[in-house]
């Protein structure tokens, strides 16, 4: 038995703590989806008091160290059903392009966005093929420069990015909206890309994508479960719609505001879909798996924040004040 439950009230209690959802204009379902999982987050946050803990530097620590004490870090501030099963992390690789140096970091996620590879003559996407432009690199501009502590100067350095560990539950993000600036209104233009993006319905195996390690008896191998799918010009215009699968008779719905019809999970493979859930298909892997590592190599996943593996003291520098921005760009 099932019954039908219009999510104004839901709408309405998130305006309340986010005014810019509080109105009837449209809104870009990515910044809504990221605003109600961190609200969630939040809410069911087991961590109370929420400790200073400091950015790593994981310069001479190998990845799988670093990796490590950076999702232990991450605890000691973030620990709820969110980070359980819908967080993983990004190894980050930073080169400076003048003197060379080098810098390893890993990133906590909860969505995947994934850059739009360019079709050939209008043929549809392969998701692997996005996935793949993810991992190529790019080359940071002056608004996302780099402080190089060799060169003593922020850098426009080559930014290499691989995933680490995934969690039980993916969102990826197709990047169809660009951003551009417009000399005429001197404003910012959002414009959209409508290439087709072919992606997998009931087999995502990402087992050659991700770094870290795995545990077989829940490898990286996912199934599709819903979509947002987007008409229209930009993000703050047109319509949204969602296709669905239902976790009991695994039969697939599309939701078109009040309208809901029968469908097929093919079906969502447009030039519209923009956010694609998927589920581990087998097991479950808490924390992406970093919990049975830890397990496995006696970490306390909650230890202080101040002491090492061996219970010795970090001392903490006294950061420098910086002067004033300079580019080498």
């Amino acid at each position: 038995d099932y019954c039908a439950l219009a999510p104004r009230t839901l709408k309405k209690t998130i305006g309340i703590f986010a005014p810019q959802f509080n109105n009837i204009h449209q809104h870009d379902s990515q910044e809504f989806c990221g605003f109600l999982m961190d609200g969630l987050h939040e809410d069911l946050n087991r961590v109370k008091e929420k400790p200073y803990v400091e950015d790593l530097e994981c310069r001479g620590m190998s990845d799988s160290k670093a990796a490590l004490e950076s999702w232990r870090r991450h605890l000691l501030r973030h620990d709820s059903i969110i980070v359980d099963h819908c967080q993983g992390m990004y190894r980050s690789h930073v080169t400076c392009p003048q003197c060379g140096r080098e810098s390893v970091k890993f990133d906590v996620f909860s969505t995947i966005p994934l850059p739009l590879a360019t079709g050939k003559d209008g043929e549809a996407v392969p998701l692997e093929d996005c996935l793949e432009q993810l991992t190529l690199g790019e080359q940071l501009d002056q608004d996302n420069a780099f402080y190089c502590a060799g060169c003593k100067e922020h850098v426009c350095a080559l930014k290499m990015i691989a995933l680490w560990s995934v969690p039980d539950i993916l969102i990826l993000q197709i990047k169809r909206f660009t951003y551009d600036h417009c000399d005429i209104s001197n404003g910012i233009v959002r414009t959209k890309l409508e290439d087709v993006v072919k992606f997998p319905v009931d087999t995502l195996d990402l087992r050659s994508n991700v770094l870290g390690p795995w545990d077989p008896a829940a490898p990286p191998v996912y199934q599709l479960f819903g979509v947002s799918e987007h008409s229209g010009l930009t993000a703050n215009s047109g319509h949204y719609t969602a296709t669905v699968r239902n976790s009991i008779d695994s039969h697939w719905y599309r939701f078109n505001d009040s309208h809901v019809g029968a469908t097929t999970g093919e079906a969502s493979i447009t030039g519209g879909a923009y956010l694609l859930f998927y589920q581990r298909k087998q097991g479950s892997s808490r924390w992406g798996g970093m919990e049975s590592i830890m397990q496995n190599g006696g970490i306390d996943p909650h230890g202080a924040a101040d002491e090492d593996n061996d219970g010795f003291k970090q001392v903490k520098k006294k950061k420098k004040k910086r002067s004033p921005r300079k580019f080498a760009c």
